[in-house]
């Protein structure tokens, strides 16, 4: 686990609970990943706290760590970790007595197995940061022609997509249900305690587990605690399940081709004021750096990018920037319309692999 400063605001310093429970585990912070088995300790790189409790023998007990769209705090609190570290505990003792499953460990990998972060980080002898395993690994599966960009970069995927809000406080205990868990029967105050027949014991290992769920799923099972009973449920998954804004994403931003601008997605109420609709596209370009070949072409930062190759909506995104990565290749020549001062203008350039 990571060092208790390492919560910053997360917890009082004066709270006798959590630090009563601090001295009973060994804390270990990370602040360099070159060593470490990013297969065995996989995480979501794009977070910006994770935490594993494990054995000695590195059986991973439960994590406490994940994100949403929305911030990267959303599911941090001072009751949620006490509430983990409290689990953890129990993890353990259950784990000296054989009782907690051993998962078969995964062939390691480490950092030094991405060719761009070897080369570019270990070999410079920097520290290896979080983020860069996400684009390590998009860079060595592009390089090897082995990137599926419907499937390959939808991770940690949100459980709200499901309909299922979460009490923060309360690890797995259910707030508020809609969409498909609600038509599955899923209810508020239910606790999610197996996912996909694995047990899930914080908002961590629920992420997770719905992460390692196949992209071609169309069912998933839960089993909840109501009362004092346990209920399997059966979540009929939509199609596009795993959809999150993962333009936010290192895997996303190391994915080949350059859109030739960088592009800002506007809010409703901004496309509101330019008559575009809620979900078409709207993306205001805000800078290029490098003379790109956008740039070339003639567009400028503040134009708003509304259509790409005459595509101007798309089921799984509303940023055009996000939609050219993953529908065109470096080499192909898109046509993009802008709106300047409440004209609409036209360019057409080359897409590069990367900008510079």
């Amino acid at each position: 686990m990571p060092c208790r400063e390492f919560y910053g605001q997360l917890v009082d310093p004066k709270n006798a609970n959590i630090l009563k429970l601090y001295r009973q585990y060994v804390l270990l912070r990370v602040t360099d990943l070159r060593g470490i088995d990013v297969a065995l300790f996989d995480f979501d790189p794009d977070s910006t706290l994770y935490t594993f409790v494990m054995t000695a023998e590195e059986q991973i007990l439960l994590r406490y760590g994940g994100r949403d769209d929305a911030a990267a705090e959303s599911y941090f609190s001072e009751k949620s970790l006490q509430l983990a570290l409290e689990r953890g505990l129990e993890q353990f003792k259950l784990a000296k007595e054989g009782k907690v499953e051993k998962e078969p460990r995964p062939a390691p990998v480490t950092p030094a197995d991405y060719p761009d972060i070897k080369r570019d980080v270990i070999d410079k002898d920097k520290c290896v940061h979080c983020h860069q395993i996400g684009s390590g690994k998009t860079r060595k599966a592009q390089a090897a022609g082995k990137l599926d960009k419907a499937v390959d970069l939808w991770v940690y995927p949100e459980v709200a997509t499901l309909g299922i809000t979460l009490d923060v406080d309360k690890g797995t205990v259910v707030k508020k249900v809609d969409k498909a868990a609600k038509e599955a029967g899923l209810k508020a105050k239910d606790e999610i305690v197996q996912l996909g027949g694995k047990t899930v014991l914080t908002y961590g290992d629920l992420q997770q587990r719905l992460h390692l769920v196949a992209s071609d799923a169309k069912t998933l099972e839960l089993v909840v605690k109501r009362g004092d009973a346990q209920e399997t449920i059966t979540l009929k998954l939509p199609e596009y399940w795993r959809v999150t804004r993962i333009e936010r994403r290192s895997t996303t931003n190391a994915l080949e081709p350059f859109p030739e601008f960088w592009g800002k997605p506007l809010d409703d109420t901004a496309k509101a004021k330019l008559g575009i609709k809620k979900d078409e596209f709207a993306a205001e370009v805000t800078k290029f750096w490098a003379k790109t070949n956008g740039q070339a072409a003639g567009m400028q930062v503040g134009d708003v990018v509304i259509s790409v190759d005459d595509t101007s909506k798309c089921a799984y995104t509303e940023n055009p920037v996000l939609w050219i990565r993953l529908n065109r290749n470096a080499g192909d020549t898109i046509k993009v319309k802008v709106l300047r001062n409440g004209k609409q203008m036209e360019f057409s350039f080359k897409l590069k692999a990367r900008p510079w």
